[in-house]
């Protein structure tokens, strides 16, 4: 049947991660440490503590309006959003994809980033919002905390299309490749470092379709 879409995850695919850790380790136990006039080791001890307390499988976890009205900071939070915007930088080899992928094959934003993220990404690279047909959330469009199997069921129901049709990519191995998997998807695993076993580059990803 061959591939319709291509499914590619946001955080360390597309651009790098280190905007969103400047927001969570730095930016915000700053911020929490001025306002309650605390040193930064301490503020840090206590904000990664609470990050600690609910975990990564809390959908809570996910989004920073939760955690800036939990802090008390909630007048601060276009600030510290505005502030890490300034860090988001996009994969060189994921702009050659971009740049190449065929024209039949359509591109959807499959991240569990909260929508906040996801609108500085585009701000700091508008191309990339026309280049997405689809663009889905699981925690801010599904409630849905992380991308597990469901998340990626849903992204099929709202194409209307069979689980053959699309290929997702991305960097996380369960999240990534072990839930789409699950869910009948097909997956491949981007290791720019070679931490783990895939592809190096998301220009791999075209010499795939076709294979597929």
């Amino acid at each position: 049947m061959g591939i319709k879409y291509i499914s590619l995850d946001m955080d360390g695919t597309i651009v790098s991660r280190k905007y969103v850790d400047y927001f969570w380790l730095e930016l915000v136990p700053r911020l929490y440490a001025e306002r309650h006039s605390l040193d930064i080791e301490t503020a840090k001890r206590v904000v990664f503590q609470s990050y600690d307390e609910v975990g990564q499988g809390d959908l809570r976890w996910y989004l920073p309006r939760y955690w800036f009205q939990r802090f008390g900071l909630m007048d601060e939070l276009e600030y510290a959003l505005s502030e890490a915007g300034k860090l988001v930088e996009i994969y060189e080899d994921a702009l050659e994809f971009f740049e190449n992928v065929p024209n039949h094959v359509k591109l959807v934003l499959s991240t569990s980033a909260a929508r906040d993220f996801i609108g500085l990404v585009f701000s700091r690279f508008p191309f990339l919002e026309k280049r997405f047909v689809r663009v889905f959330s699981s925690s801010s469009d599904f409630s849905l905390p992380g991308k597990p199997p469901e998340f990626f069921k849903a992204i099929l129901r709202e194409l209307g299309i069979g689980p053959h049709e699309i290929l997702h990519v991305g960097d996380d191995p369960e999240s990534d490749y072990k839930n789409p998997s699950l869910a009948g998807l097909r997956a491949v695993l981007v290791s720019r470092d070679g931490k783990y076993d895939g592809i190096k580059s998301l220009n791999d990803v075209l010499h795939m379709i076709d294979f597929y």
